[in-house]
């Protein structure tokens, strides 16, 4: 496994149509497309005509689908529908414990809004991988010794579940133990892309990255 997939934030990509600039609220558009994101809350999406409750319900449900799959397929191995459902409560669990708060929006000449977002990185990412490293190590070794010793081994699909297994196992313990760090801020461009508001996808990804402690977690695996 030699790097973490990001925790994409697909579910930011959506759109409301440009009208009066003057009304746009940018501030309030970007705090209803983390809400959606982050914490499965659509109410604002919907106070603001972005979709509907079911629609945003829809892109939120599919990007978590999404994020679990890339995942589980960074450990290298496939799971049953019963261990799916498993990941994803949990990773639901990590992108509801994201802390951030929506401040002021700026109007830039060109037209468009920045939006200052002040954050606590999420220390989950990192303490979850070192610790499934180790788990892996160590079942690894086991394997080593038991087929040394001409002891019978586990099947192939056993290995791979208990693989999986430790992997979410590692996950909840660290969303169990999480820590944050002190507050930051990052910014969040709301632009016009062919009439609609967007937010900016290089902004989208950096604010992701900084939710997370994906950095320090790819480090580890190196």
């Amino acid at each position: 496994m030699k790097k973490l997939p990001l925790l994409l934030a697909g579910t930011l990509l959506v759109g409301l149509l440009g009208g009066c600039g003057n009304s746009f609220d940018a501030a309030a558009y970007a705090k209803a497309l983390l809400d959606n994101s982050y914490k499965n809350d659509s109410a604002q999406c919907v106070s603001m005509k972005i979709g509907t409750a079911e629609e945003a319900e829809q892109i939120y449900n599919e990007g978590l689908d999404a994020n679990v799959d890339a995942m589980v397929a960074s450990a290298g191995g496939t799971i049953s529908a019963e261990q799916a459902e498993s990941f994803r409560e949990v990773f639901a669990d990590i992108y509801g414990g994201v802390k951030y708060t929506v401040g002021e929006a700026e109007k830039q000449d060109d037209g468009s809004f920045v939006v200052t977002i002040t954050y606590e990185q999420m220390n989950v990412f990192e303490p979850a991988m070192t610790a499934y490293m180790e788990e892996v190590n160590s079942m690894v070794e086991e394997w080593t010794a038991a087929m040394t010793a001409g002891e019978a081994m586990p099947t192939d699909e056993e290995m791979n579940e208990q693989i999986i297994s430790k992997y979410k196992d590692c996950f909840v313990d660290a969303l169990a133990n999480v820590t944050y760090d002190e507050p930051a801020t990052a910014t969040l461009r709301i632009e016009l892309v062919d009439n609609v508001w967007t937010p900016n996808e290089d902004d989208v990804m950096n604010l992701e990255m900084s939710f997370f402690d994906m950095e320090d977690a790819m480090n580890s695996l190196q």
